[in-house]
């Protein structure tokens, strides 16, 4: 989810197109390679040529799914987001009401760090980051939002924000706000007390979009 969390893959209007479901079979593969190597050696040392080995595939073979070493990436620091909220989305699912949603998210994401290995990467090679994820998170947007969707058209039937929100630019809001609750400590709210963030997500973030 912000970067971190966040994460993100190349142009695509939803996280599951941009990740690729689990089990898809040459591409997860191609993906959970590019991880490990990620981890292993950083961005700019990890090539085309040591994902395809790490995958057990000829580099011809990635290149049918991804057209350079920057969308396979971006795709990897993706999955490793969307693979976290895919199993948090039953939690998140099972609270209710808009704010104390977007509490359990931000506890559930504070607890574990799914961007924590994106987190290290923007840290340890600032520049490679910049150069090979940078596009890719701000083309992701639209796809992190989209998880939202679904909440906030609940909420709306619940009557708790307004019969006429717009519930992408909603979405996007909420993401926006999530991101910014994980990563960036402030005095005006606890980002590791949950009722804390409940109720300072409901005096400003639903209040906004009643």
């Amino acid at each position: 989810m912000t970067d971190s969390v966040t994460v993100t893959a190349a142009a695509t209007t939803t996280a599951a197109t941009v990740v690729g479901a689990p089990g898809t079979g040459s591409r997860d593969r191609l993906l959970a390679a590019a991880e490990r190597c990620l981890r292993r050696s950083g961005i700019r040392r990890t090539t085309v040529i040591e994902i395809a080995q790490e995958a057990g595939m000829s580099r011809a073979w990635l290149y049918k799914h991804f057209p350079d070493k920057a969308s396979l990436v971006v795709a990897a620091l993706a999955r490793t987001d969307e693979l976290f909220w895919a199993d948090a989305r039953a939690r998140i699912s099972g609270v209710r009401g808009l704010a104390a949603q977007v509490a359990e998210a931000v506890r559930i994401a504070r607890q574990h760090q799914p961007g924590a290995l994106l987190l290290r990467l923007k840290a340890e090679e600032p520049r490679a980051y910049a150069e090979t994820v940078g596009t890719g998170l701000r083309e992701m947007m639209p796809g992190m939002a989209l998880f939202w969707h679904p909440y906030l058209e609940a909420a709306r039937t619940r009557g708790e924000v307004r019969a006429d929100l717009d519930i992408a630019r909603g979405g996007e809001w909420v993401m926006r706000t999530v991101l910014s609750l994980i990563t960036v400590p402030g005095d005006a709210v606890d980002g590791d007390d949950p009722p804390s963030v409940r109720r300072f997500v409901d005096e400003f973030l639903v209040a906004g979009l009643r």
